[in-house]
């Protein structure tokens, strides 16, 4: 019985089968990559978050309506609370103002409010720390992209001494801040003749910031039923902004 040898494969038919199973392993990683590239060209890029830093006026003359304060503070941090978005909260009066939270979540800002309350103090007559409550407001604020908010809840006892309204408007637009000033008091704003006693100059920075200004006087029953007015003008949503 004879036994047939296999003939070894010719030198040009092994060639060709490098050739064309080198070509196919190029062929399939191009189609990959060209696959994750195009993942890469139709991928959404993420939203810049807003950065939000809350200041609420805790001086004594406050007593009676920093609930009002709280409740609006508290109204506006949830409608903003979008993915991406920080919140810093600042409280003043009498006495140097506080750091409360610093870039945190809507959850943990609304939290921390829970636990603000108005100072206690003897003193009859006393200056308000508004001016360095901005100034520590303005160190929350980061980069230079995403979009900033600087709302003030206030009584509006707001002397700037000095050229400090000019630096505070300057500083202001070299961050692209805005003011959104919201007065909140027992009494009223302004004097005889119409002529306003509180919060003229933080009308003055609402304007020259490009924020909003709105005004709620009088018992906290009253103020309180204006609530989703002021915020909603302070939102700008009362605009369809």
């Amino acid at each position: 019985m004879s036994i047939r040898r296999r003939r070894p494969l010719r030198p040009r038919l092994a060639h060709w089968a490098v050739f064309w199973l080198s070509t196919l392993i190029i062929v399939c990683a191009e189609s990959l990559l060209w696959g994750r590239a195009g993942q890469q060209v139709t991928a959404q890029p993420s939203t810049p978050g807003r950065q939000i830093v809350v200041l609420l006026d805790t001086n004594p003359h406050q007593n009676k309506v920093l609930t009002v304060e709280l409740a609006l503070a508290e109204e506006i941090i949830q409608k903003l609370n979008q993915p991406g978005n920080a919140f810093s909260v600042i409280t003043f009066g009498s006495q140097p103002p506080v750091l409360v939270k610093s870039r945190v979540h809507a959850a943990a800002a609304i939290a921390a409010l829970q636990n603000v309350t108005v100072e206690q103090t003897k003193e009859k007559y006393f200056s308000v720390h508004l001016y360095d409550a901005v100034k520590l407001a303005f160190g929350q604020f980061t980069g230079d992209a995403d979009p900033k908010s600087l709302l003030v809840i206030s009584e509006g006892n707001d002397y700037f001494p000095g050229k400090t309204f000019k630096q505070t408007v300057s500083r202001a637009r070299q961050l692209h801040i805005a003011f959104d000033i919201a007065m909140i008091a027992d009494h009223t704003l302004y004097g005889t003749k119409g002529i306003q006693r509180y919060g003229f100059d933080l009308r003055r920075l609402a304007g020259k910031t490009h924020g909003r200004y709105v005004e709620a006087r009088g018992g906290p029953k009253k103020i309180s039923g204006s609530l989703d007015r002021l915020s909603a003008r302070i939102l700008g949503l009362d605009r369809g902004q």
